[in-house]
């Protein structure tokens, strides 16, 4: 594991009416600590208090046994364990038996929690209590049969050690909050209700959980169609998102086109840390404009975002033409050629002369119809003149000399292995759309 920094300390004490116990107390801890306050707790004298003063590793470790109890209670579904590990007030109740009610739907390999040596930055809040540890927490979790790496993330809870025993008493920071670092899960802002299908793990909220059947089973054949489309063995299992709750889609950033509400499907890298780069699996959030379109729409669509799914890393080195003309090949394959519907601009700018295909950097620009249009009739052209074959090929050739994030090298590949260039492409593809489509679409 990355080393990480030490704690650092953080105190407040509270003024009272000076009492001959407190002052004892005080003392002692000044004495062993050098500044009335265990390492990362925030406290406040006890007129009660007595006997020595647990010492800040002694707190942590108490807090990884609560943390212990609270990960067997998911495990195992256990409300009235899980709910034994918490305070009262602020809503958390509410808000924590919500999330649990979600995660316990999750098929979990793995659901554990470890605490660190270093605090959460936050402020103390007095509506925690006199004796608070808020330390970070590393959550480890892995979806059976859907994550290939165990996902990790750092969030924090506030402990108190009032009372008879430690209890969280906030997971969300003194300013409100979650304390949560990386993209959140849909889980983790909302309440989620999980569906199985072969090979699919559906999450929905309860405004989209009544699409669940015709969702689940457009996966679940577009996964059939593309296991027998691919040329490599793929397990055929992804996550489906379906939801529409504002909280988790305002979490999705970095989209094509700059905007979700622009797109019908996208698939979703879940990361092993947030800040490197293993993806523990892709995952796919369908939007509810996609779903309520139905047939033929919703399976090419489908099938689409799976392609990008099972690629997985295979088209890293490959220009996002190739990428993303593939995915679209892919998913109108299976339609009949009558079905296989182009835009209308297509149509138009295929009427015009080629210069070459769409450049990576602008690929999700203004004229992305026509990006997506080009890219898949270029590919449907090699397919019907070379065979499919040809189309893994010229994938592998840039898996073995990458593109590049400029597209350099992009025609020295295209002619090693199809004899012409990314103009000689780009003509090709719209030649192959206006003999399909003619001049009226």
């Amino acid at each position: 594991m990355t080393s990480r920094p030490r704690s650092t300390a953080r105190c407040t004490t509270e003024r009272r009416t000076p009492h001959r116990a407190a002052s004892a107390l005080v003392l002692l801890l000044v004495l062993l600590l050098g500044a009335g306050c265990l390492d990362g707790v925030t406290t406040a004298p006890r007129e009660a208090d007595a006997g020595a003063a647990p010492s800040a590793p002694d707190l942590r470790a108490q807090v990884q046994r609560l943390l212990d109890r609270r990960a067997r209670a998911v495990r195992e579904g256990d409300a009235r364990a899980f709910v034994r590990q918490l305070g009262r007030g602020d809503g958390l109740r509410v808000r924590q038996l919500r999330w649990f009610r979600s995660v316990t739907q999750l098929p979990w390999q793995r659901f554990d929690y470890e605490v660190l040596g270093t605090d959460w930055d936050t402020r103390p809040a007095a509506r925690w209590g006199r004796t608070v540890l808020v330390p970070t927490v590393v959550h480890r979790t892995r979806l059976r049969g859907f994550d290939r790496l165990v996902v990790e993330r750092d969030v924090g809870f506030a402990v108190s050690f009032d009372g008879d025993r430690p209890r969280i008493v906030s997971d969300q920071d003194a300013d409100g909050r979650a304390m949560l670092r990386g993209t959140p899960a849909p889980w983790d802002l909302a309440a989620v209700q999980v569906r199985r299908a072969p090979g699919v793990l559906g999450v929905f909220d309860d405004r989209t959980v009544a699409a669940a059947p015709r969702l689940m089973a457009a996966v679940s054949d577009g996964i059939a169609v593309l296991r027998r489309s691919l040329l490599f063995r793929w397990p055929g299992r992804v996550v489906v998102y379906h939801v529409r709750d504002p909280r988790v889609l305002d979490t999705v950033t970095d989209v094509p086109g700059g905007s979700i509400d622009l797109l019908g499907a996208l698939t979703v890298p879940t990361y092993s840390r947030p800040e490197i780069s293993p993806v523990a699996s892709v995952r796919m959030l369908v939007m509810p404009v996609s779903v309520e379109a139905g047939e033929p729409f919703l399976g090419r669509l489908v099938r689409h975002e799976l392609a990008h799914v099972a690629l997985g890393a295979r088209d890293d080195g490959a220009p996002t033409w190739l990428s993303e003309g593939l995915a679209e090949y892919l998913g109108a394959s299976a339609l009949p050629r009558a079905q296989r519907q182009i835009p209308t601009v297509a149509v138009r700018r295929a009427q015009q002369p080629q210069r070459g295909m769409p450049s990576s950097a602008s690929f999700n620009g203004p004229d992305q119809d026509w990006h997506y249009a080009v890219s898949w009739m270029a590919l449907d052209h090699v397919a019907a003149t070379a065979g499919e074959p040809a189309i893994w090929s010229l994938l592998e050739a840039f898996e073995a000399r990458p593109a590049g994030p400029d597209d350099e090298g992009v025609d020295r590949v295209l002619r090693a292995e199809l004899g012409y260039d990314a103009a000689g492409l780009a003509r090709r593809a719209a030649a192959r759309i206006r003999d399909l489509y003619g001049a009226g679409g």
